[in-house]
């Protein structure tokens, strides 16, 4: 069944002013550690909040509209670097590597002790709603924008709510959504773990309480680690809603920075246990502790897509500020940042047939989209060859750096997962390009900046013989090792550039790769 236009542009609407109410009412007990038992907002909400959680998704938005679909962990990182004024945990670390010239994912990766924790999950929204009834597609977004400040469980929680609320487009039922999520990560994954075992709570008839305890327990995040046993604050004094906390000795403690899976969890025990109530499923989520404006508002979002604009009660609709007011941004005419939530989603839906052109049908009354054949991770199903498989990036995450160009996209495998040589250690790389056209061509590919006294494997040029798409892999991308031995280092940072041709075309394009002396 399509989704008619005045529908999805409703579900925009529930899912940012889900995602808004849902973060400012968790934002005064981010950081903290508690049980608590509230069911309002705590704070004055008369006034906006700011919160990195939109904040983020605002350059998403500004990229879209200036690049259009065609954007990945590059683009994005561009616009991050130009815009992202935040230097704390990951966002730090993602933007000094690629200061640097370190490609994504090994931005998310190399030096980063926050990889794993809450940063990328919190701004799916913007790819679920660009990609509404294709969460294969959501996904592989979700994927390009987590890498470049995440790896392992930080990128595997942002691909499952990607999947989760661009499929909350077409599908109501809960445990279908998460069925669909967990479809395209690994079964094996923590985030996936965290999520059984919330279910499996629940399913036992055990209380939220018990569930949340077990969830940390299982799985310790280090976020209310940061703050500690919550005690009040000079925003939020302690009160009978929420009363000051003694520590949780029995819970164990935390790696610094591995917060998403039970983060993830969380967002689970609000959705679960608040049964389709829109504010007891934010509350309880709050009420658990840890990342609270990120838990709420994530869910907020989720059931605001569910249910559309107008499944959020009036009350919670009213008792929270529309106005947008960032944080962690350096604004500018490009980025031109939305004043009002409702401004958000009206930009937002326009770019709608940008991105899913593929699945828009136009009318007099705007258009109607047409969602997936399997909202679920197919492995049989047709993605079209701009869009690559979401399991296929997930089992290179960390290691594989993209770079899509119109004829053809390169990817370069590091075999240890790093941009980091050392004197006399050999360093390996596959280097594989695949055909991006319904044409045969035969790519050049040069290698440069690589000291002679490396010895690079194989010489500094190969020719590779791409077919176009009929149906075999080994047709259509060819590779090659890119093998050398590091002597006599003399710098910190060293940079190998492929120049690619293809015969016939005068255009050349190029791939730089930073390696750092360690």
């Amino acid at each position: 069944m399509n989704l008619q236009f005045s529908d999805y542009r409703s579900k925009v609407r529930g899912c940012y002013l889900g995602k808004n109410i849902g973060g400012t009412l968790g934002a005064p007990f981010e950081c903290w550690r508690g049980v608590y038992n509230i069911d309002w907002f705590m704070q004055d909400v008369s006034v906006p909040v700011p919160n990195d959680d939109l904040d983020l998704q605002l350059v998403w938005l500004a990229a879209v509209e200036h690049e259009g679909k065609n954007i990945d962990s590059h683009v994005l990182g561009e616009y991050w670097e130009n815009y992202v004024s935040a230097v704390i945990s990951e966002y730090g670390t993602g933007k000094n590597n690629f200061a640097m010239g370190v490609c994504p994912p090994l931005t998310g990766v190399m030096r980063n002790e926050n990889a794993e924790s809450n940063g990328a999950w919190i701004r799916t929204e913007i790819w679920a709603c660009l990609c509404a009834g294709n969460p294969a597609l959501a996904a592989n977004y979700a994927y390009y924008d987590a890498c470049f400040d995440h790896g392992g469980e930080g990128v595997y929680a942002a691909v499952f709510m990607a999947a989760v609320q661009a499929a909350a487009f077409f599908e109501g039922d809960t445990e279908e959504l998460i069925e669909i999520g967990l479809s395209y990560i690994p079964a094996s994954c923590a985030v996936a773990g965290a999520v059984q075992l919330v279910r499996s709570c629940r399913r036992a008839g055990e209380s939220w309480q018990a569930a949340r305890k077990k969830l940390l327990t299982a799985y310790p995040s280090s976020f209310g680690e940061i703050g500690g046993p919550w005690q009040g604050t000079q925003l939020v004094p302690a009160c009978e809603k929420c009363p000051a906390q003694a520590e949780e000795s029995d819970l164990p403690k935390a790696r610094h920075g591995y917060d998403a899976p039970a983060s993830v969890g969380i967002v689970l025990i609000g959705w679960l246990w608040g049964e389709g109530d829109f504010g007891k499923s934010i509350c309880l989520a709050v009420n658990c502790g840890e990342d609270t404006d990120c838990t709420a508002g994530t869910l907020g979002a989720i059931l605001g897509i569910i249910g559309g604009e107008q499944g959020i009660p009036a009350k919670w609709k009213k008792g929270c500020s529309d106005k947008i007011a960032t944080c962690t941004l350096r604004q500018d005419l490009l980025l031109n940042v939305p004043a009002t939530v409702g401004e958000l989603c009206e930009r937002v839906v326009k770019q709608f047939p940008v991105v899913s052109s593929r699945a828009c049908t136009f009318s007099a009354r705007g258009f109607a989209i047409t969602p997936n054949k399997s909202l679920r991770y197919s492995e049989t199903e047709f993605y079209p060859y701009q869009q690559e498989d979401c399991r296929a990036l997930l089992a290179e995450a960390g290691r594989t750096a993209r770079f899509h160009f119109r004829p053809y996209t390169v990817k370069v495998t590091f075999e240890d997962g790093s941009a980091a040589i050392r004197e006399g250690q050999e360093k390996r790389c596959t280097v594989t390009v695949c055909n991006r056209l319904y044409l045969p061509q035969f790519v050049t590919v040069r290698v440069h900046g690589v000291p002679e006294a490396w010895g690079l494997a194989g010489g500094a040029e190969r020719c590779l013989g791409l077919e176009h798409w009929h149906g075999s892999k080994k047709e259509f991308e060819q590779q090659f090792t890119l093998a050398f031995t590091p002597q006599q280092l003399t710098r910190g940072k060293y940079c190998v550039t492929l120049e690619l041709s293809a015969n016939g075309r005068g255009e050349h394009t190029f791939v730089t790769l930073a390696f750092v002396a360690v």
